[in-house]
């Protein structure tokens, strides 16, 4: 299966932030060139999630030449994978093994630490060591991070702009992530496997609690897959008065139309790289 990819994209790659977003069965393939309106894409490939997940990624780079070009930046992206937070006053170099399984279990693979200077944090994360090998030896100059290292910069963006607290929500159908920000202050984040809308109302309505946030005042933004986001949204309105769905940047829009169907994480990471 070939990615169907922009033809300027081979004239001009040394111009263009790419990502490459690995997904439980797959990966998606995007990027854009910051010089070119409308210029961003998105485009995916999937294979047997029962397969050895590395060995169909090798299978599909060596496959795909467009994977191995210079570009101006290219984001390695894990996703579905836990990840914890480290204050900078408790960070320690060549500690990441023990501070992640403190947090999320001694991992099974490599962990990764990514910086996050505007919030005074490290995000921690893992990823299969053979997996993480054959990325770091085989794309030019990959730059690893885990997706929700871009959602926490734009909901910190976001929060910034409102007086009360905001709970951000980016939803899916097994998955739920949270932070919560008060003008750009990191309150509270977490990750959560879920099966069905009621873990998710289970879990916001004990986060609201713990917080606390308050219901006439203090709102909710949710982000995800939109059948999800809907009833969600409709859920929560019985217990919350302002609930919506978070408001992206204008710029966002400006992108190209691949923009409207990427996930949360994606949109973050083209303002991240812009920033």
């Amino acid at each position: 299966m070939a990615f169907q990819i922009p033809e300027i994209l081979s004239q001009a790659c040394e111009n263009y932030i790419v990502s490459i977003r690995l997904l439980p069965d797959g990966l998606s393939f995007s990027g854009y060139n910051a010089r070119i309106k409308g210029s961003f894409f998105l485009t995916e490939a999937k294979w047997d999630a029962a397969d050895s997940y590395v060995e169909s990624f090798k299978e599909f780079f060596f496959g795909q030449p467009c994977l191995g070009w210079a570009y101006k930046q290219l984001y390695v992206v894990q996703t579905a994978s836990p990840y914890t937070l480290v204050p900078y006053a408790f960070w320690e170099e060549k500690e990441e093994a023990s501070l992640y399984a403190f947090n999320c279990g001694k991992a099974q693979g490599k962990v990764l630490a990514s910086e996050w200077p505007d919030a005074q944090m490290v995000l921690l994360y893992e990823m299969e060591q053979e997996l993480y090998d054959f990325c770091a030896r085989s794309l030019q100059n990959p730059c690893f991070m885990h997706s929700q290292q871009a959602v926490l910069a734009l909901w910190k963006r976001k929060s910034q702009e409102q007086l009360a607290r905001t709970l951000f929500v980016s939803a899916s159908a097994h998955r739920m992530d949270v932070g919560c920000y008060e003008q750009g202050r990191l309150l509270f984040a977490n990750a959560y496997s879920v099966s069905s809308l009621s873990d998710m109302l289970y879990y916001l309505l004990y986060i609201c609690k713990c917080l606390p946030l308050d219901a006439e005042h203090d709102s909710i933004a949710l982000a995800g897959d939109v059948s999800v986001v809907e009833a969600l949204k409709k859920s929560l309105q019985t217990y919350v008065r302002q609930v919506d769905s978070l408001a992206m940047p204008s710029e966002v829009y400006l992108m190209g139309t691949d923009m409207l169907r990427a996930p949360v994480d994606l949109i973050a990471l083209s303002l991240y790289a812009n920033h």
